[in-house]
Protein backbone atom coordinates (compact mmCIF):
# COMPACT_ATOMS: atom_id res chain seq x y z
CA UNK A 1 0.00 0.00 0.00
CA UNK A 2 0.75 3.71 -0.90
CA UNK A 3 1.56 6.02 2.21
CA UNK A 4 -0.13 9.61 1.27
CA UNK A 5 2.45 12.37 1.12
CA UNK A 6 1.87 16.26 0.77
CA UNK A 7 4.51 16.41 -2.00
CA UNK A 8 3.48 13.81 -3.79
CA UNK A 9 2.64 14.99 -7.34
CA UNK A 10 0.23 12.09 -7.95
CA UNK A 11 -2.02 13.98 -5.27
CA UNK A 12 -4.99 15.52 -7.32
CA UNK A 13 -4.76 19.48 -6.51
CA UNK A 14 -7.52 20.22 -9.32
CA UNK A 15 -10.67 19.88 -6.61
CA UNK A 16 -10.02 23.37 -4.86
CA UNK A 17 -10.24 24.87 -7.78
CA UNK A 18 -13.21 23.19 -9.40
CA UNK A 19 -14.44 24.20 -6.03
CA UNK A 20 -14.19 27.52 -6.58
CA UNK A 21 -15.52 28.07 -10.14
CA UNK A 22 -18.21 26.44 -8.64
CA UNK A 23 -18.77 28.81 -6.27
CA UNK A 24 -17.78 31.41 -8.61
CA UNK A 25 -20.84 30.43 -11.27
CA UNK A 26 -23.06 30.32 -8.34
CA UNK A 27 -22.75 33.74 -7.08
CA UNK A 28 -23.00 34.85 -10.88
CA UNK A 29 -26.03 33.18 -11.51
CA UNK A 30 -27.55 34.56 -8.45
CA UNK A 31 -26.91 38.09 -9.50
CA UNK A 32 -28.30 37.50 -12.68
CA UNK A 33 -31.76 36.47 -11.37
CA UNK A 34 -34.41 39.19 -11.35
CA UNK A 35 -35.11 41.00 -8.68
CA UNK A 36 -38.15 39.35 -6.38
CA UNK A 37 -41.55 41.65 -7.05
CA UNK A 38 -42.48 44.11 -4.15
CA UNK A 39 -45.49 42.98 -2.24
CA UNK A 40 -48.31 44.48 -3.56
CA UNK A 41 -49.10 46.95 -0.85
CA UNK A 42 -45.82 48.12 -1.55
CA UNK A 43 -46.22 48.38 -5.56
CA UNK A 44 -50.00 50.41 -4.66
CA UNK A 45 -48.45 52.75 -2.65
CA UNK A 46 -45.87 53.76 -5.53
CA UNK A 47 -48.50 54.34 -7.82
CA UNK A 48 -50.84 56.48 -5.35
CA UNK A 49 -47.63 58.38 -4.92
CA UNK A 50 -46.90 59.03 -8.62
CA UNK A 51 -50.21 59.90 -8.89
CA UNK A 52 -50.21 62.57 -6.49
CA UNK A 53 -47.21 64.08 -8.06
CA UNK A 54 -48.41 64.39 -11.54
CA UNK A 55 -51.83 65.81 -9.83
CA UNK A 56 -49.55 68.56 -8.04
CA UNK A 57 -47.64 69.33 -11.28
CA UNK A 58 -51.22 69.66 -13.37
CA UNK A 59 -52.19 71.99 -10.92
CA UNK A 60 -49.13 74.09 -9.89
CA UNK A 61 -49.37 74.33 -14.19
CA UNK A 62 -52.99 75.16 -14.03
CA UNK A 63 -52.38 78.21 -11.67
CA UNK A 64 -49.57 79.58 -12.96
CA UNK A 65 -51.44 79.96 -16.49
CA UNK A 66 -54.58 81.45 -14.50
CA UNK A 67 -51.99 83.69 -12.76
CA UNK A 68 -50.34 85.21 -16.15
CA UNK A 69 -53.51 85.09 -18.41
CA UNK A 70 -54.88 88.59 -19.62
CA UNK A 71 -58.14 89.20 -18.43
CA UNK A 72 -59.90 91.55 -20.88
CA UNK A 73 -60.34 95.29 -19.07
CA UNK A 74 -63.73 96.52 -19.13
CA UNK A 75 -64.60 98.95 -21.42
CA UNK A 76 -64.73 103.18 -20.20
CA UNK A 77 -68.23 104.13 -20.33
CA UNK A 78 -68.67 107.58 -21.01
CA UNK A 79 -71.76 109.47 -20.53
CA UNK A 80 -73.36 111.67 -22.96
CA UNK A 81 -76.22 113.56 -23.93
CA UNK A 82 -77.81 114.73 -27.08
CA UNK A 83 -80.31 117.58 -26.84
CA UNK A 84 -82.78 115.34 -24.98
CA UNK A 85 -80.95 112.35 -25.18
CA UNK A 86 -78.65 110.52 -22.47
CA UNK A 87 -76.40 108.14 -23.64
CA UNK A 88 -73.62 105.63 -22.23
CA UNK A 89 -71.05 105.18 -24.51
CA UNK A 90 -68.08 102.44 -24.45
CA UNK A 91 -65.22 104.08 -25.42
CA UNK A 92 -64.01 101.69 -27.40
CA UNK A 93 -66.94 102.33 -29.68
CA UNK A 94 -65.38 105.66 -30.30
CA UNK A 95 -61.86 105.43 -31.47
CA UNK A 96 -60.54 107.80 -29.08
CA UNK A 97 -57.45 106.12 -26.70
CA UNK A 98 -58.08 105.29 -22.90
CA UNK A 99 -56.00 108.51 -21.92
CA UNK A 100 -57.99 110.95 -24.18
CA UNK A 101 -59.50 113.35 -22.03
CA UNK A 102 -61.47 115.32 -24.87
CA UNK A 103 -65.06 115.32 -24.83
CA UNK A 104 -67.14 116.29 -27.91
CA UNK A 105 -70.43 118.23 -26.53
CA UNK A 106 -73.39 118.39 -28.20
CA UNK A 107 -72.75 115.12 -30.17
CA UNK A 108 -71.49 112.02 -30.13
CA UNK A 109 -68.44 109.90 -33.12
CA UNK A 110 -68.62 106.34 -33.22
CA UNK A 111 -66.23 104.22 -35.12
CA UNK A 112 -67.59 101.14 -35.64
CA UNK A 113 -66.15 98.05 -37.35
CA UNK A 114 -67.81 96.27 -40.40
CA UNK A 115 -70.05 93.77 -40.45
CA UNK A 116 -69.75 93.44 -36.90
CA UNK A 117 -70.73 96.65 -35.88
CA UNK A 118 -68.23 96.44 -32.85
CA UNK A 119 -64.91 98.61 -32.26
CA UNK A 120 -63.05 99.49 -34.98
CA UNK A 121 -59.44 98.97 -35.02
CA UNK A 122 -56.94 101.09 -35.96
CA UNK A 123 -53.30 100.38 -37.29
CA UNK A 124 -51.12 97.97 -39.81
CA UNK A 125 -52.24 94.71 -37.64
CA UNK A 126 -56.03 96.32 -37.07
CA UNK A 127 -59.30 95.36 -39.43
CA UNK A 128 -59.05 96.71 -42.92
CA UNK A 129 -60.01 100.33 -42.60
CA UNK A 130 -62.10 100.44 -45.53
CA UNK A 131 -64.27 98.04 -43.49
CA UNK A 132 -65.45 100.64 -40.73
CA UNK A 133 -68.54 103.35 -40.74
CA UNK A 134 -67.73 106.41 -38.93
CA UNK A 135 -71.17 107.83 -37.33
CA UNK A 136 -72.05 111.11 -35.70
CA UNK A 137 -74.51 111.74 -33.44
CA UNK A 138 -75.79 115.25 -33.37
CA UNK A 139 -79.37 117.23 -32.10
CA UNK A 140 -82.02 117.27 -34.83
CA UNK A 141 -81.58 119.69 -37.66
CA UNK A 142 -84.61 120.78 -39.46
CA UNK A 143 -82.25 120.43 -43.40
CA UNK A 144 -81.44 116.28 -42.28
CA UNK A 145 -85.34 115.62 -42.44
CA UNK A 146 -85.15 112.98 -45.47
CA UNK A 147 -88.44 115.82 -47.29
CA UNK A 148 -86.20 118.40 -47.12
CA UNK A 149 -82.59 116.42 -48.41
CA UNK A 150 -85.02 115.25 -51.11
CA UNK A 151 -86.08 118.54 -52.18
CA UNK A 152 -82.86 120.26 -51.92
CA UNK A 153 -81.28 117.41 -53.73
CA UNK A 154 -84.21 116.98 -56.92
CA UNK A 155 -83.33 121.01 -57.78
CA UNK A 156 -79.54 119.57 -58.93
CA UNK A 157 -80.53 116.01 -60.64
CA UNK A 158 -79.83 115.34 -64.09
CA UNK A 159 -82.39 113.37 -65.80
CA UNK A 160 -80.70 109.97 -66.45
CA UNK A 161 -81.54 107.31 -64.05
CA UNK A 162 -79.85 104.04 -64.09
CA UNK A 163 -80.41 100.68 -61.05
CA UNK A 164 -77.94 99.33 -58.73
CA UNK A 165 -77.56 96.03 -56.68
CA UNK A 166 -79.48 96.36 -53.14
CA UNK A 167 -82.51 97.78 -55.15
CA UNK A 168 -81.11 101.22 -55.34
CA UNK A 169 -81.42 103.95 -58.05
CA UNK A 170 -78.49 106.04 -59.41
CA UNK A 171 -79.11 109.80 -60.44
CA UNK A 172 -76.23 112.20 -61.19
CA UNK A 173 -75.72 115.86 -60.22
CA UNK A 174 -75.41 118.55 -62.84
CA UNK A 175 -72.10 120.33 -63.30
CA UNK A 176 -71.74 123.47 -61.90
CA UNK A 177 -74.23 122.52 -58.61
CA UNK A 178 -73.25 122.03 -55.49
CA UNK A 179 -73.18 118.43 -55.52
CA UNK A 180 -71.03 118.22 -58.64
CA UNK A 181 -68.62 115.04 -58.76
CA UNK A 182 -71.28 113.15 -56.51
CA UNK A 183 -73.63 110.80 -57.52
CA UNK A 184 -77.74 109.93 -55.58
CA UNK A 185 -78.69 106.08 -54.41
CA UNK A 186 -82.04 106.19 -53.35
CA UNK A 187 -84.57 103.63 -52.56
CA UNK A 188 -87.44 103.30 -54.32
CA UNK A 189 -90.05 104.46 -54.70
CA UNK A 190 -89.70 108.17 -53.01
CA UNK A 191 -85.85 107.92 -51.48
CA UNK A 192 -87.39 108.11 -47.99
CA UNK A 193 -85.73 104.75 -46.65
CA UNK A 194 -82.39 105.44 -47.80
CA UNK A 195 -80.99 108.79 -49.86
CA UNK A 196 -76.85 108.75 -50.10
CA UNK A 197 -74.29 110.42 -51.57
CA UNK A 198 -71.13 109.20 -52.70
CA UNK A 199 -68.24 110.84 -54.77
CA UNK A 200 -67.94 109.67 -57.95
CA UNK A 201 -63.65 109.98 -58.12
CA UNK A 202 -64.02 107.65 -55.22
CA UNK A 203 -65.51 104.93 -57.41
CA UNK A 204 -62.66 105.14 -60.51
CA UNK A 205 -59.76 105.15 -57.71
CA UNK A 206 -61.61 102.12 -56.08
CA UNK A 207 -59.61 100.78 -53.14
CA UNK A 208 -55.84 103.26 -54.14
CA UNK A 209 -57.61 106.11 -52.16
CA UNK A 210 -56.75 106.21 -48.80
CA UNK A 211 -58.19 109.86 -48.52
CA UNK A 212 -61.40 108.28 -49.15
CA UNK A 213 -61.71 104.71 -47.12
CA UNK A 214 -65.44 106.41 -46.21
CA UNK A 215 -66.42 108.50 -48.79
CA UNK A 216 -70.39 107.61 -48.82
CA UNK A 217 -72.45 109.42 -46.61
CA UNK A 218 -76.20 109.39 -45.56
CA UNK A 219 -78.27 111.08 -42.52
CA UNK A 220 -81.13 110.22 -41.23
CA UNK A 221 -83.29 110.62 -37.72
CA UNK A 222 -83.65 108.25 -35.27
CA UNK A 223 -84.57 108.21 -31.38
CA UNK A 224 -84.71 112.23 -31.44
CA UNK A 225 -81.19 112.46 -33.03
CA UNK A 226 -79.52 113.26 -36.64
CA UNK A 227 -77.48 109.91 -37.80
CA UNK A 228 -74.68 110.39 -40.08
CA UNK A 229 -72.95 107.80 -41.63
CA UNK A 230 -70.11 107.62 -43.72
CA UNK A 231 -69.69 103.94 -45.31
CA UNK A 232 -67.60 102.69 -47.93
CA UNK A 233 -68.94 102.92 -50.90
CA UNK A 234 -68.16 98.80 -51.61
CA UNK A 235 -71.13 97.96 -49.20
CA UNK A 236 -73.83 99.91 -50.44
CA UNK A 237 -76.07 97.22 -51.58
CA UNK A 238 -76.02 96.31 -48.13
CA UNK A 239 -77.64 99.57 -46.84
CA UNK A 240 -80.42 98.14 -45.57
CA UNK A 241 -78.57 95.84 -43.32
CA UNK A 242 -76.08 98.76 -42.47
CA UNK A 243 -78.65 101.29 -41.20
CA UNK A 244 -80.39 98.40 -38.98
CA UNK A 245 -77.40 97.30 -37.36
CA UNK A 246 -76.33 101.38 -36.62
CA UNK A 247 -79.66 101.88 -34.78
CA UNK A 248 -80.00 98.37 -33.06
CA UNK A 249 -76.28 99.95 -31.59
CA UNK A 250 -77.86 103.42 -30.91
CA UNK A 251 -80.68 101.69 -28.82
CA UNK A 252 -77.96 100.33 -26.71
CA UNK A 253 -76.57 103.05 -25.64
CA UNK A 254 -79.63 105.13 -24.71
CA UNK A 255 -79.63 104.85 -20.83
Amino acid sequence: MTAYHPQDPAVDRTQPAQAAAALAGAVRNRLKRPPPPLPRADGALLKAAAAIMLLGALATGLALYLGHREVPAEPVIQPARIGGVSLLVPQNLTGAEPDDTSRLVGMVRLRLAWPSLGPAQNGPDGLNNRQRLLVTLSPPDKVNEPQTQLSVYARFLTPTVWSNPGGLVVRGFRKGSPYEGDELYVSVPDGRGFAARCPIEAARAGAGAPDLDEPCRVTFRHRGMDVNIRFPRAIIADWELMLGGVRRTIDGLIR
